[in-house]
């Protein structure tokens, strides 16, 4: 004898009704719909300290992309019939086809050319979605919530399993639908496990599936047994293991895995544990978190919330307010109509966030097991498994510090975004501080078992992630990446590979583009590498390369160019004259301003790079005041066009504007071109002028305004007028010794 209950997976209301089923019963086998494979961790389901959710994570060792979760809640109801089961000392069996043969399959499906089938939408809608039809048939827009009102939330008698049982037969009779080959697998095992355990002599058996395989179970003898062999013969295995990971209910709410996922996580717990007074509780955690967002929400409002959520469950003809019911009442007394006020606390009230827990004894791989030892010694261990972010900040100088940024580094590494820098400047690998936004998220664990098949520890499997992707590309940029991302992890052993990928790379680059691309990231590299503590003269040398032909590549690439690719050359000119100005070598210095020499006068080159690299020279000291006079002149002349020495005053203002209210004749220079330019080249010339003065800053623009409006000299005079305040001789004394240290000059 066995018995068929037909459920739906994470439903509250199925877990109710088959408890108090399973007790009427007192079955001697319960078969559960679940991959058989993952039987081997059923031994943990009653450990203290496992708390849901939490799901089954199977994975195929020699390969982690293969790998699927079996996720249960507290509410779930396999996850409280094996826990029934366990507790009562029953055979417990997992019925569902193993992931060992789905994997397998998976692969197969992969390897075979893909045959266009007839599109779903040419299928009837009770053909294509039974559940949906019959959902619409009642009132109801989707399936979902028909199920949820119709048997979630009614307070159902044993024999709701027999009504369940007869619409899927009827659905499954009249409709003929032609089930999926992955479908008519599975059915085929689990017939297959029932019958094994009729064979071994259980005389009471429980069998827990999903609503629509009810009838393929129930009506046991419409299938022969070898039909169904026949069906699973030959199929071909994966070697799959299994353990315990945490999940949470965030990841709950979306359908992936093996098990659909649920809209309302929290909503169907409080339904399970406290069905009567659902709405009560509900409506008191908006009162709560409403008031911990700074609005005012009373006691009062949720009685009144409570009250007009019966009332609209009432009017709906539903057994008790649903979700939405709960939503429109909420929203009407504690926003005033306004949504705003639940759109703040939608995630934790129907979602939820709670993360469940796995105890440290059960077996982990390797890599999950060097993770958590080194979330230890990092002191990291309050932010690993929660549901919240949380911000962590680092001073690289602590070793402890330094550990925890190598760990989210080469985490990063191996798509595990445990976290993200905050700081996003150009220089931040020259600061001793780091600042990270903490976000741990299941499905990273996933990722982690991926990881796996690169090394049993985190630096490992990281560091020869890391060769790997360098040995696939041969693009400079992509290689300097890898370089930088290694240095910020603390990948040693893998960097001296890395940087002699790079300068073969660089060898047979002939792009200069690509080169100055490199080089800032480079120079970072080698300028901070103390800061990481990692050897860094391999890059030394790959700079001292590259510069000379950057200098000597540069002049002739920025000729006959367009006014966008010159907006790509002045960053790529801007960030190679810092990093430069940066190495302490002279040698250096000398070819970068000899080339910077070569793009300010060279007639063929575009005027914003030259008026760019005049600046350069000028703040250099390679151009006196009246040698960048001259050029400004040139630049500016009436031979020239005005939209060409627009484009150069742009590149010359760069950065700045203290240049021109600081060199009066430079300043003259200016005001005669637009003094003498006509109105109608004026206009059209107005918005590269305007381009070239929008970065500068208030107060600089404000000085320029009075220079304008008064003049070079009455400017200077207007501001000798305004009053000084008189130095104190006494306040200097007391900070001499410190400026004195500061500067060197301490006895």
């Amino acid at each position: 004898m066995f018995k068929v209950y037909g459920i739906r997976h994470h439903g509250p209301g199925s877990t109710r009704s088959l408890l108090r089923a399973l007790e009427a019963q007192n079955p001697d086998c319960l078969l559960i719909e679940a991959p058989q494979d993952a039987e081997g961790v059923l031994e943990y389901m009653l450990h203290p300290e496992l708390e849901p959710p939490v799901a089954v994570l199977l994975y195929d060792k020699k390969d982690p992309r293969y790998a699927s979760y079996l996720p249960f809640a507290s509410f779930s109801p396999e996850w409280q019939t094996a826990q029934f089961g366990l507790a009562s000392g029953l055979e417990l069996r997992f019925m569902d086809l193993p992931m060992s043969l789905q994997f397998k399959l998976d692969e197969r499906e992969e390897e075979q050319l893909k045959i266009a089938l007839p599109a779903a939408e040419q299928e009837p809608p009770a053909v294509r979605d039974p559940m949906g039809y019959i959902a619409k048939l009642a009132g109801y827009a989707d399936s979902e919530r028909w199920w949820e009102a119709t048997f979630e939330q009614p307070e159902h008698e044993i024999d709701i399993f027999d009504t369940i049982l007869s619409l899927n037969t009827a659905l499954r009779d009249e409709l003929k639908r032609e089930e999926r080959p992955m479908n008519r697998l599975r059915e085929a095992f689990m017939r297959k496990t029932l019958r094994k355990a009729i064979k071994d002599g259980f005389k009471n058996i429980a069998v827990v599936c999903g609503a629509w395989h009810a009838p393929a179970l129930h009506y046991l003898d419409r299938f022969t047994q070898k039909n169904d062999n026949a069906l699973l013969k030959g199929k071909k295995k994966r070697k799959v293991a299994a353990t315990w990971i945490p999940w949470s209910y965030p990841r709950l709410a979306f359908q992936s895995g093996y098990r659909a996922g649920l809209v309302s996580p929290a909503y169907y717990e409080l339904l399970f544990d406290q069905r009567e007074d659902t709405v009560q509780h509900w409506m008191a955690h908006v009162a709560s978190l409403l008031r911990e967002e700074g609005i005012d929400a009373s006691a009062a409002q949720a009685v009144d919330a409570s009250q007009l959520a019966r009332t609209l469950a009432s009017l709906r003809q539903l057994p008790i307010a649903g979700i939405e019911e709960m939503r429109e009442a909420a929203q009407s007394v504690f926003g005033h109509g306004s949504s705003t006020p639940m759109e703040l606390i939608e995630q934790r009230l129907v979602i939820g966030q709670k993360v469940g827990q796995v105890p440290e004894d059960i077996p982990q791989i390797p890599l999950q097991e060097d993770l958590e030892s080194r979330i230890k010694s990092a002191r990291l261990k309050k932010y690993y498994q929660t549901g919240y972010a949380d911000d962590k900040a680092l001073d690289l100088r602590k070793p402890t510090h330094l550990d925890a940024s190598h760990l989210l580094h080469q985490l990063r590494l191996l798509n595990v975004p445990w976290g993200r820098v905050q700081e996003q400047d150009e220089g931040r690998l020259g600061s001793f501080s780091e600042t990270w936004h903490l976000h741990w998220q299941p499905e990273f664990i996933i990722r982690l078992i991926q990881a796996g098949m690169w090394g049993n520890t985190v630096y490992a499997a990281a560091s020869q992630y890391v060769l790997k992707q360098a040995a696939e590309t041969e693009l400079l940029s992509e290689l300097v990446g890898l370089a930088k991302e290694a240095l910020l992890a603390g990948i040693t052993e893998a960097f001296e590979p890395l940087t002699e990928r790079l300068g073969d790379a660089a060898a047979v680059t002939e792009d200069v583009y690509s080169l100055m691309q490199a080089l800032p990231a480079l120079t970072d590299i080698q300028r901070y590498g103390d800061t990481r503590q990692t050897d860094v003269e391999s890059v030394s040398q790959l700079i001292q390369q590259l510069v000379p032909r950057i200098a000597i590549g540069l002049p002739p690439a920025v000729l006959h160019i367009e006014e966008e690719v010159a907006q790509g050359w002045k960053q790529q000119i801007v960030q190679n004259n810092r990093a430069i100005s940066l190495l302490n070598e002279a040698a250096f210095h000398q070819l970068w301003n000899r080339s910077l020499k070569q793009v300010a006068t060279a007639q063929l080159a575009h005027p914003t790079l030259q008026g760019l690299s005049c600046r350069f020279l000028y703040d250099k000291g390679e151009y006196s005041t009246s040698q960048t006079a001259q050029q400004m002149r040139f630049a500016l002349s009436s031979q020239q066009e005005a939209e060409q020495g627009a484009l150069w005053l742009e590149g010359f203002l760069y950065g700045s504007g203290l240049l021109l209210l600081n060199l009066p004749e430079l300043w003259q220079l200016l005001e005669e071109w637009i003094t003498e330019m006509p109105d109608s080249v004026f206009q059209s010339t107005l918005p590269i002028i305007r381009r070239a003065f929008a970065d500068f800053s208030g107060p600089e623009r404000e000085k320029m305004m009075r220079q304008v409006r008064f003049g070079a000299g009455k400017s200077a005079s207007h501001n000798t007028t305004r009053p000084t305040t008189a130095f104190d001789q006494q306040r200097a004394r007391k900070v001499l010794p410190t400026v004195k240290r500061l500067l060197g000059m301490e006895e």
